[in-house]
């Protein structure tokens, strides 16, 4: 097979067991598909070919040669914002899962590209490989994931207790009035439209801060600080004030791109304890409203 159709892949091995396993929760594969490739030869390990069962040594050079038409439709190649031993940052871009999930079986993942960058993640296992945190797939922006043991119980700790800071811009319909707000409404499941979250009825605590950075033309747009972290949370409570995400298919009218960005992430660095930002540059349909926006009001 020519090298101009392959992609070429080295990991260390850094695990027990079998390669198919190992290798299938390190790409965000099947198992099957993993064991196709093996049985191809496609996979060695220390440059020798393997069978499905292989138990490499740790520290063994793993290497995948992905055929590039077989790769995950809609590969696409993910900003890395900062790299260390421990975490991973990117910029995530729009329409991209961050998971796979019903009704995305074989689609490329936020996951599943990273490892195929040869990027490597630990902690949770499998196709949520890394992940502390999620993003919805039509939302761009700052995303961390841990590529380490110690970060993922770190940063998972450092969530549940809600010591990790966010931020997000927001392009939302209509004027909005006061010129900060805060929204509190328990979020859960709807229960009459599945796909659906909505403010319900014994659902989940949920607060949301926001500050209003521009007014302009029937829209405003919002510096959003969400102080938990509910499924949908900014894009239900901007809704419930009268305000839906522009571009939302749920919860808004649905024309267009979702105007929501997570622009900045704040934390603890699990190896030094130290706080550190990362910021996300935003598309450039909201590039434009950033424009004239001071210090006073979000542009800090």
């Amino acid at each position: 097979m020519s090298t101009k159709n392959v992609t070429e892949t080295v990991i260390e091995f850094d695990g027990e067991g079998r390669i198919d396993k190992w290798l299938a929760e390190r790409l965000g594969m099947p198992r099957s598909r993993v064991q196709d490739l093996i049985r191809e030869g496609l996979v060695t390990v220390d440059g020798r070919a393997v069978s499905p069962s292989t138990r490499p040594r740790k520290g063994a050079l793993v290497k995948v040669s992905m055929p590039k038409e077989k790769r995950p439709e809609g590969m696409a190649r993910i900003p890395v914002l900062y790299e260390d031993v421990d975490i991973v940052v990117i910029n995530k871009p729009a329409g991209v899962a961050v998971h796979s999930g019903a009704g995305r079986e074989g689609e490329a993942t936020v996951v599943s590209s990273l490892l195929a960058q040869g990027v490597r993640l630990a902690g949770g296992g499998g196709d949520r490989v890394g992940l502390v945190h999620r993003l919805d797939a039509d939302t761009s922006g700052v995303m961390v994931l841990a590529k380490s043991e110690e970060a993922y119980r770190s940063l998972v700790e450092q969530f549940q207790r809600r010591e990790v800071e966010k931020e997000y811009l927001a392009l939302v319909e209509g004027e909005v009035e006061e010129d900060r707000g805060v929204i509190e409404g328990p979020i859960g499941r709807d229960p009459h439209r599945p796909r659906w979250m909505g403010i319900v009825e014994g659902g989940k605590e949920a607060i949301t801060e926001f500050e209003v950075l521009k007014r302009e033309k029937g829209r405003t747009f919002l510096l959003v600080r969400p102080k938990t972290g509910r499924t949908h949370q900014i894009r239900v409570h901007l809704s419930s004030i009268g305000h839906p995400v522009v571009g939302d298919p749920l919860y808004g009218r649905g024309e267009g791109k979702l105007m929501l960005h997570s622009w900045r992430i704040s934390f603890r660095h699990p190896r030094t304890g130290k706080r550190v930002s990362f910021t996300a540059p935003p598309p450039p349909e909201l590039l434009g409203w950033l424009e004239g926006v001071g210090p006073g009001n979000g542009g800090h």
